[in-house]
């Protein structure tokens, strides 16, 4: 019967055929008269997770012999451009070459090594990433959960060949699915040629000017969905002004309703430019594809802000400060699991900021320390000595000999309290003294840490499992005014992510300026992998 499949050339409307014929398992006849062919294959094929899979079942076939679950193979490769992956990295040619080819014992084992691992490594890819994050950029710790082989050829040979196998196999997170669909209405804008043509530099727009620019950003916002832009008039009214102040918070710029040269060239951006950001996010969503934890802390850098998730709802949402974008100051990508808060902290200085931050000043105005309340202490003998009564023109990075430490109190650098999830990178959750901070759009000015504009609130509810009363437990130590140092009963994982494409607190999917710049090496590195603008439809 295999041979009236030879005159096809198998391309995805040929293969439609298939699934109204019966085919008798030729591979499970073939293991029954000579099961050393496909053994022998498998030995050749040098890949022992394959071979010790088939041996666990068997050697019983999977794909050849059963045109349902080859044609869903096929079907799924060649819409992996739906998922941004690399559709042409895939060797689907190869695999249809190879089902028409089949027939005979050689020829089938040959058909069915080439579909599991196809399988493998399309599966691999869908459900943990096509990268090794950080091989890509430096300042990702991230190490994607990749399946075991023998654990997905299990799922196949259970599956029924219907799609349902590869649906299972997608990211979890909500937004995956709502990334691929926007990742499908940008390729659509860009096979009609975009946006159209970019609106004209000029003076910056405010409420009541009017003329054709204002014409073309009211086009531009109603293309991209947003609401009050409809019409003809070109004045920049009330309706449009508030639809630019949602543009704007959706880029992560000021939301003054102005449009000045940031506002413009977010407004000329090139869909094709939106599609590899989206591309670039749902790989990372493929890198978390596991279980974060029924309760878990969530870090979106790129959007300045903080959650509590409890069973996939945040119970709580607060505005972080970030690190600067220099690269030494960037806070970097990885998980660990929270263990404590220090109530009333004392600050440790890194010896960078000391050297970097403290040292000028002290060269400038030895009081500094005394009047922001430091104590300095010889480093190794940890005396304590005064700034004050030492020539500290005689010192320099290289050779500053001493440690600082700010005491508790109201001016301390990390507030009321700091959240520990100890880790190579010294970083941590904190409060912070310079409040204003928080009220600003873009919010990357520390040198490293996370400063939470809620931590009481994040205290008590960390607290909340093992305090009757969190709040009160809380303020009783922080009266104290002493460091304190209080554990968490249940450690909670943490997550610091870099999402700048997500689904926002109302529930709409928002974009948000790359401040790091990593969206392009891990685009380009997608690239380089096979991944395509021109991929999205299969």
């Amino acid at each position: 019967m295999f041979t009236n499949f030879k005159s096809f050339a198998l391309s995805a409307t040929a293969i439609s055929f298939m699934t109204t014929i019966s085919v008798a398992p030729v591979l499970a006849q073939t293991t029954e008269t000579a099961p050393n062919v496909f053994l022998e294959q498998l030995i050749g094929n040098e890949n022992p997770d394959l071979l010790a899979f088939y041996e666990t079942n068997g050697l019983t076939p999977i794909w050849a012999g059963n045109p349902a679950r080859l044609l869903a193979l096929i079907t799924a490769l060649e819409n992996s451009g739906r998922h941004g992956m690399p559709t042409a990295a895939y060797d689907i040619a190869g695999l249809e070459q190879a089902w028409a080819a089949s027939g005979n014992p050689a020829s089938d084992a040959v058909l069915e090594i080439l579909a599991a691992e196809l399988f493998v490594e399309f599966a691999t890819d869908l459900t943990s990433g096509i990268l090794e994050p950080s091989e890509v950029v430096e300042a990702i710790f991230l190490s994607p959960k990749r399946p075991e082989t023998g654990q997905l050829l299990a799922m196949a040979a259970n599956s029924v060949g219907n799609g349902g196998l590869f649906e299972s196999l997608e990211p979890t997170d909500p937004s995956y699915n709502v990334l691929q669909t926007e990742l499908a209405r940008l390729d659509a804008l860009v096979s009609a040629g975009g946006w159209g043509e970019k609106i004209a530099e000029g003076r910056t727009i405010r409420a009541g000017h009017s003329g054709a620019r204002v014409l073309a950003i009211r086009q531009r916002l109603n293309d991209l969905g947003y609401e009050g832009t409809d019409g003809v008039s070109n004045v920049y009214d009330a309706d449009l002004v508030l639809a630019m102040q949602a543009f704007q918070n959706h880029n992560a710029l000021d939301a003054d309703g102005i449009v000045g040269p940031k506002t413009l060239l977010a407004l000329n951006s090139d869909p094709s430019e939106q599609m590899r950001q989206v591309i670039v996010n749902l790989e990372r969503r493929r890198w978390l594809n596991y279980d974060l934890g029924d309760r878990h802390i969530f870090v979106n850098q790129a959007a300045f802000l903080g959650y509590v998730i409890d069973n996939g709802v945040p119970t709580l949402v607060t505005r972080v400060v970030v690190g600067r974008t220099g690269s030494i100051f960037q806070t970097p990508e990885f998980n660990d699991n929270m263990s404590h808060m220090v109530i009333n902290p004392s600050w440790n200085v890194p010896q960078s900021i000391a050297t970097r931050d403290y040292l000028p000043k002290l060269l400038r105005d030895p009081s500094v320390l005394a009047r922001q309340n430091f104590v300095m202490q010889v480093r190794g003998s940890g005396a304590v000595v005064d700034a004050r009564l030492i020539d500290m023109s005689q010192y320099s990075a290289n050779n500053f000999p001493f440690v600082l430490r700010q005491r508790p109190g109201s001016n301390n650098a990390l507030g009321k309290v700091k959240f520990m999830f100890p880790n190579r990178h010294n970083i941590y959750l904190h409060d912070s003294p310079a409040k204003s901070l928080f009220t600003r759009d873009t919010r990357a000015y520390s040198a490293g840490c996370v400063r939470v504009q809620r931590p009481f609130d994040l205290a008590y509810s960390l607290l909340s499992p093992q305090e009757a009363d969190p709040e009160a437990a809380f303020q009783s130590i922080l009266r104290t005014g002493r460091e304190t140092q209080v554990n968490l009963e249940t450690p909670v994982p943490i997550y610091l992510s870099y999402q700048t494409v997500f689904i926002d607190q109302d529930g709409d999917l928002a974009y948000r300026v790359d401040i790091y710049g990593r969206d392009k090496p891990i685009f380009d590195a997608l690239a380089q992998a096979g991944v395509s603008l021109g991929g999205v439809e299969g």
